[in-house]
């Protein structure tokens, strides 16, 4: 009997070395979390050799701030993608950030903000700067999202407005993370909605909700 190839694992040994390696500590850290998944463990379903290991990445601390770094760039660009749709109003942007965060609901496996997992395994107390510097950027360029979708209406307090939709969107990752319900998206941009409809100088549209 010829054996069958499985085309994702063809395509996964044909990735470079280092891509191998975080590709699959990115997959553990993610489904279980980091303090739990050892090196060993990476090495074994990775299928490098220990040295080769070693010289990608010379301590367990560089491969977390490299998955971390990873996982900044792919959930800043789903929500980019997500806000940069042309035609959309300034409020239409920010609810945007909603329906992007439904969809990764939605697609298994979602383990809910790696940020926020690795804030709660490195946190003040940890002594892993490079980790926790590479989670304030994660943060901080939320923040920096936001704050720039905001600046076009114009509000009266829109860093208390930044501060309110941050809440928002780290509510509803959290709420995903710890319940089935399908609305949670839905539920936290209709909040956003009648937030920013609340909030003065700020050009809304009825339609949009």
């Amino acid at each position: 009997m010829q054996e069958t190839i499985n085309l994702d694992d063809q395509a996964f040994a044909a990735l470079p070395t280092r891509e191998r390696i975080l590709k699959t500590a990115s997959d553990l850290f993610y489904r279980f979390s980091i303090h739990t998944v050892g090196i060993d463990r990476i090495i074994a379903e990775s299928g490098v050799a220990k040295m080769t290991f070693y010289k990608h990445f010379p301590s367990k601390a560089r491969l977390v701030a490299d998955y971390l770094r990873h996982k900044n760039v792919v959930w800043l660009q789903m929500l980019a993608n997500a806000t940069d749709q042309p035609g959309l109003a300034p409020v239409e942007r920010v609810l945007a950030i909603f329906d992007a965060l439904d969809g990764s609901f939605h697609t298994a496996p979602f383990r809910g903000c790696p940020f926020v997992r690795g804030l709660a395994e490195f946190g003040p107390d940890a002594e892993s700067p490079e980790v926790q510097a590479t989670i304030a950027a994660y943060f901080q360029s939320l923040h920096d999202l936001v704050a720039d979708l905001i600046v076009p209406m114009a509000l009266s307090n829109p860093d208390k407005a930044v501060l309110q939709i941050l809440s928002l969107i780290q509510g509803a990752i959290v709420m995903a993370q710890t319940t089935s319900d399908p609305l949670i998206a839905e539920a936290n941009r209709d909040a956003a909605a009648a937030l920013l409809r609340a909030t003065p100088n700020t050009p809304f549209r009825a339609d949009i909700c």
